[in-house]
Parts: structure tokens; sequence; C-alpha cells
């Protein structure tokens, strides 16, 4: 009886099945997803008519450019603002049934429809980039600027186009980049919807910025950053984004191998010395890139209310629920205290191996605060 078994369901020497009949193995795999409710439709129309957004680019090679699209609902009103994968990360459309298409062409689609007279949707150029350091505010900055504005925090829809470094086309890189922006900015035109439309980048992407200036000259933007040793420390002391530090020693993406000096290798170099070379690499790209578009913005000018009004008028957001904004300063943005005063925290203990790394990698914004 083992036997006829174990040669009815195919197996090896050991009698343990190799393969099942394909009717049942087709039944357990259908059993893992749900059923799509948009089998069979026109996903161009779904993505035109504002049903499906973005989620996601992937630059393929040299030549194309894919995006991820699915069904979730992003509150367009909301104060409190979470990252953008938050809207869709609960999505079970977008877990099973996201769709891929060119991107370009999409995009095209979109503003052929957004153009005609009888279109219920529209696209909101960016007036802004926030830029930032980890730990460093930009959450709250993000929150109280949903107050009136519209924010898209940290959309992983731009990683691929900022980090493209290695032999791919900057016309391509630009294209791309309008096209996702263009569908990020997407909104319906009877919503009642804030004014200006700003993009927080994640801290990944930072070395995008002369991509997003050169593709969008008339934008705003913002460089949040703190004190170098206080972030990296509160970096090293947790496992999760010590991983941020660990990443640009064994990874260094080209702007940190430039900026090592010669026979410098960032292998070499201990995850707290990465981390700080990378901050400094990346903090002199800043610097490069400061004119009357761009402003550093300093962790403690966050906890001044005359700060936050300079920071709102130098963005052009009018200030029409000073409470609203008061509510937002007045919690804590991020971390495991929520609902607590947001405040300046008491002082951190550095270890020598960070105090070390931050002083042979430093970077002195004092003096360009005052330049611009």
């Amino acid at each position: 009886r083992f036997e006829e078994i174990h040669h009815s369901v195919g197996g090896d020497n050991y009698g343990i099945p190799t393969h099942l009949p394909e009717d049942d193995y087709e039944s357990l795999v259908s059993q893992q997803f749900s059923k799509d409710p948009y089998a069979g439709k026109n996903k161009i129309k779904l993505i035109v008519s504002g049903k499906f957004k973005l989620i996601d680019v992937t630059m393929v090679g040299n030549h194309e450019v894919m995006g991820s699209f699915c069904e979730f609902y992003f509150d367009e009103t909301t104060n409190i603002l979470p990252r953008y994968v938050d809207y869709y990360s609960e999505s079970i459309h977008c877990q099973e049934h996201h769709v891929s298409l060119p991107l370009h062409k999409v995009a095209e689609a979109c503003r052929k429809y957004d153009s005609t007279g009888t279109s219920k949707m529209m696209s909101m150029e960016p007036d802004g980039f926030i830029l930032h350091q980890p730990k460093s505010g930009s959450t709250l900055l993000s929150n109280i600027l949903a107050v009136s504005s519209r924010v898209i925090a940290e959309p992983s829809a731009l990683g691929d186009i900022l980090l493209c470094e290695n032999n791919c086309d900057t016309n391509l890189r630009i294209r791309a980049l309008q096209d996702a922006m263009y569908l990020l900015g997407r909104r319906r035109t009877t919503t009642s919807m804030q004014q200006k439309f700003f993009v927080k980048i994640s801290y990944y992407h930072t070395n995008g910025l002369p991509l997003l200036r050169e593709t969008f000259p008339d934008a705003n933007w913002l460089y949040l950053y703190r004190q170098n040793d206080v972030v990296l420390q509160k970096l090293m002391n947790s496992k999760y984004d010590g991983r941020y530090c660990s990443r640009h020693r064994f990874h260094p993406e080209k702007q940190l191998v430039n900026y090592l000096n010669k026979g410098d290798d960032a292998s070499s170099l201990t995850i707290e010395e990465a981390c700080a070379a990378h901050f400094a690499s990346q903090m002199t790209m800043i610097k490069n890139e400061l004119d009357n578009k761009g402003r550093i913005v300093e962790y403690n000018e966050l906890l001044r209310n005359k700060s936050i009004v300079q920071l709102l008028n130098y963005l052009e957001v009018p200030i029409v629920h000073w409470d609203k904004i008061q509510e937002q300063r007045t919690k804590k943005a991020n971390g495991q205290q929520q609902g607590e005063e947001w405040m300046d925290e008491s002082e951190l203990f550095l270890s020598k191996e960070v105090t070390d790394a931050t002083s042979r990698f430093n970077f002195d914004w004092e003096d360009y605060k005052s330049m611009y």
C-alpha cells in the first residue's frame, strides 16, 4: 500500500512527495490570495480615474522605467501625517494585486485625461522639498506643514530614480522624476485642498537633491540637521537604526567614495566612522547646493515659535491654524512617548567611538548658517 501511495503522488526514494497533481497545486496557490476585485479590468483606466495610485518605481536598466500601482485610501486632509507607505502597507490589494506598468505611458495618459474639460483629476506641482538627517525633527515639521498644506512623506517611488548612480541616463531620470511627481501630486478637483504641496524626502535619498533641483528649479527646499554626534549616538543606540550606518561601510555610495581621502576605504572604517563620513559628505553636497532656494534648519529651531513662523513664511505657507500647529509642537512627533510635551532632550551620553568618529569626519555649519 505504501508503494502505491508513493508512486501515485510522486516522491523520492524516501517516500516524500515531490509534486502534487496540477489542479491541487493551483488551488493551494489561489488560497493564499484574496480575489482580485479588478481582475480583467483596464488598469490604465483605473489609474487615470484615480482609483489606483502610484506606490513604487523601478529603473529597468537604462531604457525603461516601471511603476507599481494599486488601490488604497490616501487621506488628503489629515493633520497627523505618517509616511506615505503607511497608507498602502495595510492595503490587501497593494499586497496581493498591485500592477506594474510603464511609468511614462501611464503618466502621459493621466496628463491627457487631466487636461480635458470633463476631468475630475488634477496634479499639483511640488512647491518644496524637505530633506533631513535622521532624528532631526523632520516628522514634526511635516506634521506642521500638513496643517494647511498637502505633504507626502518619504515616498519610496522616488528612491530608485534619485539613487541611480551607475550608467543611468540623466534625461531618463529627469523624465521619470517628472512622471512620478505628477502621479504623486494628483488629486480630485472636488476635494477641498490645501494650496501648497511639499514632499519629504527619505534621508536614504538625500543624495538625489541635485536631480530634484534640476528637475524642479522653482521649488524651495529645506535641510534639517542636528549635532552630528547626537544623531550618530542615537542611531548607534538602536539596532534597527544602526543598520543605516552599517550600509555606508559595506555599500558606500559614490558621493561617500569621492569624499574619502585617497587611500581611505569605507570598509576599513568603523561603523561609527563610516556613518560620520557619510554625514560629512552629505553636508558638503548640501553646502554646494545652497542658494536663495535652499535653507538649512537646525533641530532646535523647531522648538521656538519665532523660528516656526520664519520657516512658514520662507515656504510661503499661510498661518491660518496656529492652534493646530501648536498642537503638533506640543506632542512627540515620533518615538515611544507619544502625547508627551515635545522639547529638547536632556544631554545624551556620547561614547568615545562616536566622538572620535565625528571628530575625524567633522563638518561645521556655523560658517554657512548666516549666508542664506
